[in-house]
């Protein structure tokens, strides 16, 4: 896949159109091309590397599911790191060459880095998954080589303010955050929980909790999960504005000026942010 610099701004819905769902097909290593579930594209490109992301789905007529829509399939996520979150079902996860099990049901959060080989049984009779996939030009000195696990509603005494610097407004604060992976296998990987409202840290905070800000993504490309409230952007460039409600997807490109406006009284959000490491 090419990648694309294209100055506007990605966004769907996690109940994308029946047409837009087609089967999904990878090559697997060791096991050939194999079809399993159903994947809808959201998001099928960034700046730089090789960057998707959408919904996959399984259920009794999704291709290789059994009758009742439970699902077994193995799965090394050879098309680059992946981030998953459980939008519906639950499944059982186990990693083959450790034996580690982990159950994930919805709000799950799964940190799957390229090339981990894992058994996914996924029970029956539906079960619907976010993804991030990710994969660029150069691999990184000491890739992460086990899964992780985490959950939409984790609440870790972690929480930092946002603080960034734009370009051309200087230094910003904007809500909180905390990390749920930082490493990938190749380039920038990084991902975690955002949220802003009221009592949290911004730099143009209103009462009710609307915090509107300037932001250019100058970390790499974000790919965002709306897990609560909604949220305004403005593109700067073209005048364009979108609008985007909790379960929506929204891509932002690395460089493009937009602002953000997140509705009061709370807005949450599961980022990724990727960025290719090209070679000297």
């Amino acid at each position: 896949m090419t990648s694309v610099v294209e100055h506007r701004v990605h966004g769907g819905t996690q109940n994308p159109a029946p047409q837009d769902w087609v089967p999904f097909e990878w090559d697997e290593p060791g096991l050939g091309t194999q079809v399993h579930g159903e994947v809808a594209i959201i998001r099928p490109h960034g700046t730089g590397g090789s960057l998707q992301a959408g919904f996959w789905r399984t259920g009794p007529t999704s291709p290789g599911a059994n009758a009742d829509g439970s699902h077994a399939l193995v799965y090394s996520s050879p098309l680059g790191d992946e981030l998953a979150a459980v939008i519906e079902g639950s499944a059982t996860v186990t990693v083959n060459a450790t034996g580690e099990r982990f159950e994930l049901v919805p709000g799950s959060i799964l940190s799957h880095p390229k090339g981990v080989e894992v058994t996914w049984e996924i029970n029956s009779p539906y079960f619907k998954k976010y993804w991030v996939i990710w994969n660029g030009s150069r691999p990184t000195a000491q890739p992460r080589q086990t899964l992780k696990v985490s959950n939409v509603n984790d609440n870790p005494p972690e929480w930092v303010d946002y603080h960034f610097t734009e370009p051309a407004e200087g230094p910003q604060v904007a809500g909180e955050l905390f990390f749920i992976s930082e490493g990938g296998s190749t380039g920038t990987f990084l991902s975690g929980i955002w949220r802003s409202g009221k009592g949290i840290a911004g730099t143009d905070v209103a009462p009710d909790g609307t915090l509107t800000t300037p932001y250019t993504g100058t970390l790499g490309d974000e790919t965002i999960l709306l897990l609560s409230g909604e949220v305004e952007i403005r593109e700067t460039e073209s005048g364009r504005v979108t609008h985007y409600r909790a379960g929506d997807v929204i891509g932002l490109n690395s460089g493009q000026h937009i602002t953000w406006i997140s509705k009061g009284p709370f807005t949450k959000k599961l980022w990724v942010i990727t960025k290719d490491q090209l070679p000297e």
